[in-house]
């Protein structure tokens, strides 16, 4: 019996503040027209996938993302609390120049570990608190096929399970190096295995 479930991730549209290269987190900035355009074209690849549910992370970007997404395809978003950046404590507000010279800037940025920002959270939490949302979230619609807009970070970190030959970095212990930059509004199927509890790439 198959008993899995297909969704969608996106990241979120172009926002003010990827432009001018400062750090969201959970702060917030609004959609540029770029990124509003990139939510309408997302919307309109939805269009042959049977969407049945539009879940959001509750922050501002991902919102008006899903926004249009759900205009296009006439579905109501529904927020989710879980699916939200990750915070990046006292790095947030700030622009990408002004921390990517401290030492432990890489490792909490590229790679999967406990690090984190003052104040902030590691990628592992996120991980954490990201995949027990989304499991308890699929096994809610085992028939429908979801489209969830979320964060560049989660999916760096989601999505490395995913990448080939991956292999931990020698210069921090069972860690991985993920470094990969997931565009705005790009749509990445997969796939879940409620007997396994397990995620495929599709």
């Amino acid at each position: 019996m198959n008993n899995k479930t297909i969704f969608y991730l996106a990241r979120h549209g172009q926002t003010e503040w990827n432009v001018a290269q400062r750090i969201q987190g959970q702060l917030d900035s609004p959609l540029t027209a770029q990124g509003k355009q990139q939510a309408r074209s997302l919307a309109e690849q939805c269009r042959a996938l049977n969407i049945t549910q539009i879940l959001t992370s509750p922050l501002g970007r991902a919102v008006q993302t899903a926004d249009i997404c759900g205009q296009v395809l006439q579905l109501s978003p529904i927020q989710i609390k879980g699916f939200e950046e990750r915070h990046f404590g006292d790095w947030q507000g700030k622009y990408t120049y002004q921390v990517n010279t401290l030492s432990d800037y890489d490792e909490i940025t590229s790679q999967i570990t406990d690090c984190k920002p003052q104040q902030g959270e590691s990628s592992k939490q996120l991980l954490t608190r990201f995949e027990g949302t989304l499991r308890e979230e699929l096994k809610n619609a085992t028939q429908g096929i979801s489209l969830i807009i979320i964060h560049g970070d989660i999916l760096r970190c989601f999505m490395a399970q995913f990448v080939p030959n991956l292999t931990p970095n020698s210069a921090s212990k069972g860690s991985v190096s993920t470094g990969y930059d997931y565009k705005n509004a790009e749509l990445i199927a997969l796939s879940y295995d409620h007997d396994s509890g397990t995620f495929s790439s599709l």
